[in-house]
């Protein structure tokens, strides 16, 4: 496996967890009811959920959703890549080199696409 590859597997992989990882906490925060408010801090986040300053919440849990399974489908991709990539080629030599630079591309592009939604959830 080269050591680029590698590299792009395993940004990939922590894109899509930090994605992954920035819709559970939207979806823990927005779905919180006043049984689960445990302390302050809790409770300050259910009740502000009901002040007119704080925007309807239900948008942002339906994009975490989303996110939610768009990184589900990202690492199974990944698990793809790897799996087809581990394949023997037939041909070897400049294919490999060119599906080594395609895979690095696809990964590269979902490194990009997790790290958008992610800002976008924590914005």
């Amino acid at each position: 496996m080269s050591e680029d590859f590698a590299t792009a597997e395993e940004r990939a992989r922590l894109a899509a967890a930090d994605l992954l990882a920035a819709a559970n906490d939207v979806i823990r925060v927005r779905s919180l009811r006043w049984d689960d408010a445990r302390d302050e801090v809790a409770a300050a986040l259910v009740s502000r959920r009901w002040t007119g300053y704080a925007p309807s919440g239900m948008r942002w849990l339906d994009d975490a959703r989303d996110d939610q399974a768009f990184a589900a489908r990202v690492l199974a991709e990944i698990r793809s890549i790897v799996a087809s990539r581990g394949a023997p080629a037939a041909g070897g030599g400049e294919d490999t080199v060119a599906t080594d630079a395609a895979a690095i591309g696809r990964l590269d592009v979902l490194v990009t696409e997790c790290e958008r939604r992610a800002v976008q959830l924590r914005s």
